[in-house]
């Protein structure tokens, strides 16, 4: 299926102003209801954890239809207190590097997967589904592996594009759901027409672990997808999958620093030959000085 994701219509609009407004009167609920535990053995609420089932529910999501959902003994979690109300004692200590909109280097971690039935049968939960439109990931499969994996055995870093959260002052995306689209390449790029393409984009962005060039933007991909050079699938196509969803629950860390980045957090990325692919050291170097020092590498 040859698509592009350009979610600018109308209707779409009427969407985000809907879940603007929802999320602000949420905030506002939680502000005056809510009562923080002072007295925890180890806080860890700067670090990623799993939601509370009131907070999916209230977010338009059914707990109980998470695939993979994380459970603090699934090797990707731990647990740890935190004093966040809207946290599990479900610590996430699995890291995920990616690139955002503009490729520049995010980290998010995973919450685990939905279906099209994992969304509430309310207003809301239709409003969280529309909103996971409006926040894709872009997830590049290696080709030479046959089992795959949203966030394991892939080719590069995925590129999470939050461009709705820009000049925001509200989070419109509270859960991190985003819909899920597979990036190939197409005959067309291994052509003679697409050697040209291939050259340039390997001198920008570097090679994955299949020797195809990094697409690390979304102006790569939209320049890529308008000349046929890649093929973009929604997982909806693939929805016969018992153990993974269309679409997926992956907040972005919004600020690795200070300690946001556990001690015994570790990174998952793409490698080759058990190393990170030379044009993405630069993720596995940032994560070890956010983890380290608590801020950027300089």
């Amino acid at each position: 299926m040859n698509r592009i994701h350009y979610p600018r219509s109308w209707s779409v609009v009427f969407v985000f102003i809907s879940v603007f407004l929802i999320s602000a009167f949420s905030s506002s609920a939680q502000k005056t209801n809510r009562t923080p535990i002072l007295t925890v053995w180890e806080d860890t609420a700067i670090n990623p954890h799993d939601f509370t089932d009131e907070y999916y529910l209230k977010n338009g999501v059914n707990p109980k239809e998470i695939i993979g959902r994380r459970n603090g003994s699934d090797g990707l979690s731990v647990f740890g207190n935190s004093s966040n109300p809207n946290h599990t004692n479900v610590r996430v200590h699995v890291t995920i590097p990616a690139y955002n909109q503009n490729g520049d280097l995010v980290f998010s971690y995973p919450l685990g997967e939905l279906k099209d039935y994992g969304f509430t049968e309310e207003k809301v939960g239709y409003l969280a589904r529309e909103t996971a439109k409006l926040f894709p990931i872009y997830v590049f499969p290696d080709t030479k592996v046959a089992n795959f994996n949203t966030f394991a055995n892939t080719r590069q870093a995925s590129i999470i594009d939050d461009s709705w959260l820009v000049n925001s002052k509200m989070d419109l995306n509270p859960l991190g759901i985003r819909e899920i689209f597979l990036v190939n390449y197409t005959e067309k790029a291994f052509s003679k027409e697409g050697v040209k393409m291939m050259v340039t984009f390997g001198k920008k962005n570097g090679f994955s672990t299949d020797d195809t060039p990094i697409i690390r933007s979304l102006e790569d991909i939209q320049y890529l997808a308008k000349n046929e050079f890649i093929r973009l699938d929604s997982l909806k196509l693939y929805d016969d999958r018992p153990f993974a969803g269309a679409y997926a629950i992956s907040p972005v860390i919004t600020d690795p620093r200070e300690g946001a980045i556990a001690k015994d957090a570790f990174i998952w990325m793409a490698t080759k030959d058990s190393k990170p692919l030379p044009a993405e050291e630069i993720l596995a170097w940032h994560f070890g000085c956010l983890q380290k020092t608590g801020d950027w590498c300089q």
